[in-house]
């Protein structure tokens, strides 16, 4: 059926389809540059041979911060870039091993499989398209008619690849989860997991108590805890750098661009046009669906510039641009209503906004990065420090830092750290950019892995110790609630003696939250195995103090509901089990595997976002 697909030449026109086929492109790997000034010459990665060019990986990564975009009206900050650029290694890798695997087996998908695949199993993207779709719904019947038009053979021609591809990783997936295996046992445990219920009398004597005020140490008990745990303050490798930071601020004519803009809809408005209905086509802000709607609010909660401006306003007025922080604002005012609050009167105002957002332009942010460059280049001349005088530029030195972990000035960079351990001391970085400034840094210095010193880990010391102590407090107490439980008094008694409330839980299973112990493993599992009422465990250490439970009931399991709860008791188990097998495997394939990851010397690539 699709070799006849294949053979037509019928155009056809999906543009409620264009969005998903350019989505999967992305996937496909296609190499289209995108941006003049990566280093063509030099790869981003090679996995098993195989090369990954800077451009795909930022075609990939571009599409993930797409996709956040339209998820959040929120900025990307430095730390989601990150992650964003983490996640964009980790699709390549993953598609690109699968991929080789794929090829190793020679898994093959045929046109029969290829068609009962999209016949049984719409794609999200095809049921979500107008195309296929009848009265806002999915059509099955209107999709299944244009599997088998002829005219829409272009577009099933063009998709086929992907197709293929995710069936083909289906069949390799289900190679590898085969041997998962779920026993009769493991079934009913997790039943039995799921439906045995408990109630306990319990006695929690927490840290609560002894920490409000703590005990407290002397210097010297702090420098013997420290040196009778040296092992526990192992630190791993350190740097500190140089950074030279500059902001992406929007320019003077980013701002007149902006007022350029909002001075346009202005004039719209003044023509007639419904201002909630420009505010909903225009406004760059999440008011915009409600057609700009503020609703009320008193002097203080709006920036000054904007407050100024609505209490001076007459209801029906609409003003003239405002400039905020934020960019430029008609603002349409509603009148004002006084309301009484803690006792006074207070004056609030009701209205809608367009806001234009004014920030630093491509030109802008180019013109930074064409500054930092030339910085350098004078740089890898003259030295840092003199490089950044000549130009005028601020320099600072961070904090020794962790690789992974923030960096002072500039927050979590997973770039930048790569570069900084990667590279010896003096070693100057490319231009890189965060969500709000572009940076230069220079590797200042690095400090070897091993026992800190006290000093530097004094403050942790003081904690571990704090908490020792307290944990030791918390233990003595039940221990002696526990011997006078054994000598006879009531549990009850016991506790209120020493200043702790006997307690009764609801009843609960396995998994479930209890207030006080939360669901500490070592707690729960000692609890379900009292078998009698009136059960006690005696005094049981866990991280937040130390507790002494009774059994008060148990609600035993029903095994005629496991006949009708088993198979999908039994469904449960087994895809957590294939998912663990999967993920040991692929852990193993990439251990396996011979992986360049050239990613931490990336440029900044993401200037045009």
């Amino acid at each position: 059926m699709f070799d006849f697909f294949r053979r037509m030449i019928v155009p056809i026109i999906m543009i409620a389809l264009i969005g998903f086929l350019a989505t999967i492109i992305f996937s496909w790997g296609a190499d289209i540059n995108s941006r003049s000034k990566y280093e063509s010459s030099n790869l981003a990665a090679v996995i098993n041979g195989e090369e990954v060019s800077w451009t795909t990986y930022q075609q990939v990564y571009d599409n993930l911060v797409k996709n956040e975009r339209q998820n959040s009206d929120a900025e990307i900050s430095d730390a989601k870039r990150a992650e964003l650029h983490d996640n964009a290694w980790s699709q390549i890798q993953y598609e690109r091993l699968l991929g080789q695997q794929i090829a190793k087996y020679n898994i093959t998908v045929s046109d029969d499989e290829l068609y009962d695949f999209l016949k049984y199993y719409p794609p999200t993207d095809f049921q979500q398209s107008a195309t296929f779709q009848t009265n806002g719904q999915f059509d099955y019947q209107k999709y299944l008619s244009a599997l088998a038009d002829p005219s829409y053979s272009a577009f099933w021609a063009n998709s086929e690849p992907y197709f293929k591809s995710e069936i083909q990783k289906s069949k390799l997936q289900e190679q590898i989860i085969q041997a998962a295996h779920v026993s009769e046992n493991e079934v009913k445990d997790l039943f039995v997991a799921l439906n045995e219920k408990i109630k306990l009398g319990m006695v929690n004597v927490g840290y609560g108590k002894y920490t409000r005020p703590g005990p407290t140490s002397t210097d010297a008990e702090y420098q013997e805890y420290y040196n009778s745990h040296k092992e526990k303050y192992n630190i791993d490798e350190r740097a500190s750098v140089r950074v030279v930071i500059i902001e992406n601020k929007p320019s003077r004519s980013d701002w007149e661009n902006g007022l350029a803009q909002i001075q346009l809809i202005a004039d719209t408005i003044a023509t007639g046009a419904d201002f909630a209905e420009m505010a909903k086509v225009y406004s760059e802000d999440g008011s915009a669906a409600s057609g700009g709607d503020l609703g009320w609010f008193s002097k203080g909660q709006m920036v000054p510039e904007f407050d100024r401006m609505v209490f001076t306003m007459n209801d029906g007025d609409v003003s003239r641009p405002v400039k905020t922080k934020f960019g430029w604002h008609i603002i349409k005012s509603f009148g004002f209503k006084t309301e009484t609050e803690n006792g006074k009167e207070v004056k609030k105002a009701k209205a809608s906004h367009i806001l234009i957002k004014v920030v630093a332009s491509s030109e802008t942010k180019d013109a930074t990065f064409e500054k930092l460059n030339k910085f350098r280049t004078e740089a890898l001349e003259l030295g840092f420090k003199q490089a950044a005088v000549k130009n005028e530029l601020k320099h600072q030195t961070t904090e020794p830092f962790i690789r992974g972990n923030a960096i002072q000035f500039i927050g979590l960079n997973s770039l930048v750290s790569n570069f900084v351990f990667k590279n010896e001391i003096d070693a100057i970085s490319p231009v890189f950019e965060g969500s709000t400034s572009q940076y230069i840094v220079q590797v200042a210095e690095k400090f070897p892995a091993g026992a800190a010193s006290f000093e530097d880990v004094k403050q942790k010391v003081a904690l571990d110790l704090l908490k020792e102590k307290v944990h030791t407090m918390c233990a003595d107490t039940a221990n002696v609630i526990w011997a006078e439980i054994q000598a006879g008094k009531s549990m009850e008694k016991a506790s209120v003696a020493h200043g702790f409330e006997y307690e009764e839980t609801v009843e609960f299973a396995r998994g479930e939250y209890v207030k006080g112990i939360n669901n500490q493993p070592e707690v729960i599992g000692r609890a379900f195995a009292l078998q009698n009422k009136g059960d006690m465990t005696g005094p049981i250490e866990y991280n937040q103090g130390t507790v002494i439970l009774k059994l008060l009931s148990k609600t035993s399991v029903d095994l005629n509901e496991f006949t009708t709860k088993r198979d999908s008791l039994y469904n449960v188990l087994l895809v957590s089990k294939q998912q663990e097998l999967f993920g040991r495997w692929y852990e193993n394939l990439i251990e396996s595997s011979d992986i360049v990851n050239n990613l931490e010397a990336l440029r900044s690539a993401n200037r045009n976002n």
